[in-house]
């Protein structure tokens, strides 16, 4: 099958998927939603749906799939992958309904983050002393930023002279954005590019001398496990927006600082900080126990 021949009559779901995210989704789209969506063709739906014609896979054929994928919220991302395929393949005519809309709806309960607190902090610091790790987990804590933003900083991003980081936001249009260049970032790349130099030396050549942090996803992500095993990496994240509203940072202003969408999802970290702060400081209260003895 190629482009110009494209047998729509008889097209399976594994080749429309490939037409679909060739076409419509990989000019597009940033590269992490890229391989997000790769990834969901490649690895998670199943071999026996993409080898089914599309006009003859069924409600049922639909769940049994879902069913197939262990993690539930792959399973969601998976059906939502789907579904977007199916919409277009709908326009073409290549089936006369959306079977994806049809099926079961996923029950996933979305997982929020979960802030180091400041002991945790101090012991997570503890640990990555002088690892090769130290200076991007830093980089995270003290920033904000996305696993892969962190990843795709280059040195020309950093704008020293107009004291801003330029971060490639990898999620949505409004994650491309600037952040400031604080005097602890300053220090954090200062030291990242003296470990950078002597790396040259070493076994640990860095394969993109452009980019600031070369290292792979999934390799920032298993140290950080061994470092603090009881957090997730994006857990940095939170932390960074939990010290923010702990130091009486205007949340608009850390909403764009992080580069969400919208100011509620900074809110629910804020919310949730503030009422703990909120009952401590309730705890203060007593009632003098001199006035019951004096009245």
């Amino acid at each position: 099958m190629t482009n110009n021949t494209i047998d729509f009559e008889n097209i399976t779901f594994g080749d429309w998927l490939v037409v679909w995210f060739e076409t419509y989704k990989k000019p597009n789209l940033k590269p992490y939603s890229i391989r997000n969506i790769e990834q969901m063709i490649r690895l998670h739906t199943p071999d026996w749906l993409k080898k089914m014609e599309m006009k003859k896979i069924n409600v049922f054929n639909v769940d049994r799939a879902l069913l197939e994928i262990p993690n539930g919220r792959t399973r969601v991302y998976a059906r939502q992958v789907w579904h977007s395929a199916y919409v277009k393949a709908l326009k073409f005519e290549i089936v006369q309904k959306n079977v994806i809309e049809l099926s079961e709806k996923i029950k996933y309960q979305k997982q929020h983050g979960n802030a180091l607190t400041l002991k945790e902090q101090n012991d997570f610091f503890n640990a990555i002393t002088g690892t090769r790790y130290e200076w991007i987990m830093k980089f995270y804590i003290f920033s904000g930023v996305r696993r892969c933003e962190a990843l795709s900083l280059r040195w020309s991003d950093v704008k020293k002279d107009e004291g801003v980081i330029l971060i490639r936001g990898t999620k949505t249009d409004g994650s491309y954005r600037y952040i400031i260049l604080t005097p602890q970032l300053q220090e954090i790349l200062n030291e990242q590019k003296k470990l950078t130099r002597k790396e040259k030396r070493t076994r640990f050549k860095s394969k993109n001398p452009d980019l600031v942090f070369d290292y792979s996803p999934a390799g920032v992500s298993h140290h950080f496990k061994t470092y603090c095993p009881n957090h997730h990496l994006h857990d940095l994240r939170h932390t960074y927006i939990t010290r923010c509203a702990e130091c009486g940072i205007n949340i608009n202003v850390c909403q764009q600082l992080v580069g969400h969408s919208t100011t509620n999802m900074t809110l629910n970290v804020y919310t949730h900080v503030m009422d703990d702060f909120k009952r401590k400081e309730a705890l203060k209260f007593t009632v003098n126990p001199s006035y019951y003895t004096n009245n």
